[in-house]
């Protein structure tokens, strides 16, 4: 892709969207008539009438300038991450209003009490579509499973969501047709051969893909972008996972090299645009949406069957990201002691070459840990990373990850300050126990899990009531079509229907949680240097004529991450007893949490809103990241081998959604290799889960917090998301700037 054809595509889209979004108030009103109209149509026959709606009266849009055929005009606005639109309109209906009134009622308390957020019913977005499925039968074969299995089936509500099943995949295969007579009509009037060259190739392949399971690489190509953006568009749900590339396409770009089909650098050109098409859109540069697009794709890991992914299509995007910096999609990098040194050369150049978009999974630990959970070993082995790092089986798992993130030291707090969620206890029954007068840590610390056991089941019950209506709130029978199990089962994923059906609570803080829990134990109980009583009103003003106490918390306490033996078996506990606590519950959808530590921005929300810890931090400083240590463990800076070390003694697989660890280093050079090989080969042998990486100068950031106009093309990693740095806020800026820097 060279660059005057980029900022053609950028000037087409921007074109495009100017009047955008397109003005489909007429559509609405017309699904509105027909639902008032019909108030006895079930929720699967008000979206049959949503799929036919949409996929004749909403526009189809092919740009001249792009190679793939995607954008379908259905009124959501640029930014929109896949939920908006005319697809959305059951969520607008009477059951998706009063779980929005339902749901601001019962989180607005938690949120003034910076105990926890979330949101409705499935998560809206972070999900993967089962493209195994679509390379497998093709649209037309899914229709022709969903019709046979309809025909032997006779309970009322399995056969409308069949029936239902049946008309969006016709909606989805008649919209291909849509977008090759629209690149046909584009051609009547196009003279140059280039484009006319791009237009026929839609038009021929629109035909045929992806009703038909894809045969090219540029097939296969066109078949996950289309069925992400119009799924996402005819469910009003977000598919953030565009898949496991390398692995799915690499067969059909060796079929087509040794076919003559394609030469490699034309499978590089098809490669930039599918990978800048997320940026583009999303106004990445220009900051129309700074915090991301939750898009993400997988390369490395393995098949099915265990074998190693490492090919040219990795080779290329690895390249693609390279050359052309891409920020979003956010690339997600399996990587095993099984990986060839190779690969961990292209992975170690791509990060030192400053690209921030870069997250690394340890099969190692993901696999087994999701396959602790239950889960088949085959479907665990094809897993991505969704949204942020929050993975998902493709083909086989429908989760609920980021919906719920939780403060663990809202709930530590608490019994010092009762007070606080006192509004649990008579709005949900949760009982917390008081720290006074506790005479051993043992019980101190058995107080603090019952009462985190007590808020996590407030939580769920909440969900799960809202999870039972999501059938009738959005049922996505054209998702589940791509989703095994859903069509032996005749239930979609909305109800349970697929293989695996789980959730989670993103717990938040847990550095932070570690180092207080052992200053109270060391410093109340074992030396001790101060009552326990008396910790509680030095907490309560915030250390205020206390700084020798704090600094001796600070700097003679031991800290999570420290190489010290008593905080290093420590922090194993508490890890293994949060995972035990929050997980094994049933949700709403037939399934069970799951433990995760992710915190999103969660860490710096929460902890701008918490009062003073135990371990010295001072309210409204940020809380840890992830499962990252307390920037109070190692001040400024540490070296990563510390950071790394500290992962060793803890069972991360016992947290199969995520357990991040934010590693932000210093700017390295090209001889720096074995540098980052070497941290990546300490990551797999430590045991870590997942590791996201920062090399930035902590000097050039303060420089373009001051003088933006100089750093227009800086890009950071946040939290689960990349951006470019001068477009984040403020505060999201000075995080970035104060984390710790790790040195090599």
């Amino acid at each position: 892709m060279i660059c005057d054809e980029r900022v053609a595509f950028e000037s087409e889209l921007d074109a495009y969207y100017a009047t955008c979004p397109n003005d489909v108030s007429d559509i609405q009103q017309n699904l509105e008539r027909i639902a008032d109209v019909h108030p006895e149509w079930s929720s699967w026959q008000l979206k049959e009438h949503v799929y036919e709606t949409v996929s004749t009266r909403c526009p189809v849009v092919v740009f001249r300038h792009f190679p793939f055929y995607y954008e379908l005009g259905v009124g959501k606005p640029r930014t929109n991450l896949g939920e908006g639109g005319v697809g959305n309109f059951l969520k607008s209906r009477p059951v998706g209003q009063r779980l929005l009134a339902a749901g601001r009622e019962w989180w607005g308390p938690c949120g003034s009490a910076a105990l926890s957020v979330g949101w409705l019913v499935l998560d809206d977005n972070h999900h993967s579509l089962g493209n195994d499925n679509v390379f497998r039968y093709g649209l037309s074969g899914l229709l022709a499973r969903a019709r046979e299995r309809l025909d032997s089936v006779e309970h009322p509500d399995q056969r409308a969501f069949l029936r239902c099943m049946c008309a969006g995949l016709e909606s989805q295969i008649a919209l291909t047709t849509r977008f090759a007579d629209a690149a046909e009509q584009e051609l009547v009037d196009e003279r140059d051969p280039a484009i006319r060259e791009r237009l026929t190739r839609i038009a021929d392949v629109a035909r045929r893909v992806p009703a038909h399971p894809p045969a090219t690489f540029y097939e296969g190509l066109a078949a996950i972008l289309f069925m992400r953006e119009t799924t996402q568009a005819l469910e009003g749900n977000g598919i953030s996972i565009l898949g496991h590339i390398d692995r799915m396409l690499g067969p059909l770009y060796e079929a087509d090299l040794a076919a003559g089909r394609i030469t490699r650098g034309e499978a590089v050109d098809l490669l930039s645009f599918f990978l800048a098409m997320s940026d583009v859109r999303f106004g990445i540069r220009d900051a129309t949406h700074h915090v991301g697009t939750n898009t993400t794709i997988m390369i490395g890991g393995c098949t099915a069957n265990g074998e190693p992914v490492f090919n040219e299509v990795t080779r290329m995007v690895v390249e693609v990201y390279r050359q052309h910096r891409i920020v979003d999609p956010k690339l997600n990098a399996r990587i095993s002691a099984n990986h060839p040194p190779e690969y961990f050369d292209l992975l170690s150049d791509l990060s030192i070459s400053g690209c921030k978009s870069i997250s690394l999974f340890n099969d190692d630990v993901v696999i087994p840990a999701n396959v602790k959970m239950g889960k088949a070993e085959r479907d665990c082995r094809l897993y991505a990373g969704g949204g942020c790092q929050e993975n998902v089986l493709e083909n086989t798992e429908i989760n609920s990850r980021a919906t719920i993130y939780l403060n663990l030291l809202a709930v530590f707090l608490n019994g010092f300050f009762p007070e606080k969620l006192a509004f649990l206890a008579k709005r949900d029954g949760a009982e917390l126990a008081d720290y006074a007068d506790i005479e051993e840590f043992e019980a101190f610390y058995s107080a603090f899990l019952d009462n985190l056991h007590a808020v996590l089941l407030a939580h769920i019950a909440f969900r799960n009531r809202a999870e039972r209506q999501g059938a009738e709130y959005n049922p996505c029978p054209l998702h589940s079509a791509t989703i095994d199990d859903c069509f032996a089962n005749a239930r979609g994923i909305m109800e349970g229907g697929a293989r695996y059906s789980n959730g989670s609570i993103s717990l938040t803080g847990v550095g932070t949680l570690i180092d207080s829990l052992y200053a109270i134990r060391k410093a109340v109980y074992e030396e001790p240097i101060v009552s326990l009583s008396a910790m509680r009103n030095i907490l309560a003003d915030d250390f205020r004529d206390e700084e020798p106490l704090r600094q001796y918390l600070v700097n003679r306490v031991p800290k999570y991450g420290q190489d010290d033996a008593g905080i290093r078996e420590f922090s194993s506990r508490v890890f293994a007893d949060l995972a035990r606590v929050s997980r094994g519950h049933a949700n709403g959808r037939g399934g069970i949490y799951e433990a995760s530590l992710f915190a999103f921005r969660s860490f710096t929300n929460f902890g701008e809103a918490t009062g003073a810890t135990p371990d010295g931090r001072r309210a409204g400083e940020h809380l840890s990241p992830g499962m990252s240590p307390s920037p109070l463990a190692f001040g400024g800076q540490t070296g990563i081998t510390d950071v790394l070390s500290a992962l060793e003694p803890i069972d991360l697989t016992d947290y199969p959604v995520v357990s991040v660890l934010d590693a932000k280093l210093p700017t390295l050079s090209a001889a720096d290799r074995t540098v980052m090989n070497a941290i990546m080969r300490g990551f797999i042998d430590n045991g870590g889960s997942v590791m996201q990486l920062n090399l930035v100068d902590q000097a050039v950031l303060i420089d373009a917090r001051q003088h933006p106009e100089r750093h227009r093309d800086l890009v950071v990693r946040i939290s689960g998301y990349s951006a470019y740095f001068t477009t984040l806020p403020g505060n999201i800026q000075d995080e970035v700037i104060e984390r710790t820097v790790l040195q090599g």
